[in-house]
């Protein structure tokens, strides 16, 4: 079931899109600066030297010696 709409007042018509503008503006100020931290971060991260890789060395396979035992 649907909601009825509610009657609109001029006052409040006019303070609730005075209020979604700001939501609006305020919005896409949020977004470009999560952008722009986004943008930073990521040249911070490009410009870091790559860590080196360690290779690990697998131990060798034991061996039985027969006289040892």
């Amino acid at each position: 079931m649907k909601a009825k709409p509610r009657p609109l007042f001029p006052a409040y018509a006019e303070a609730q899109q005075a209020e979604a503008a700001k939501t609006s503006r305020l919005r896409a100020l949020r977004l470009a600066k999560e952008a722009a931290d986004k943008e930073a971060a990521d040249r911070k991260a490009a410009a870091k030297p790559a860590k080196p890789t360690k290779s690990r060395v697998k131990a060798a396979p034991a061996v039985d010696q027969p006289g040892s035992a």
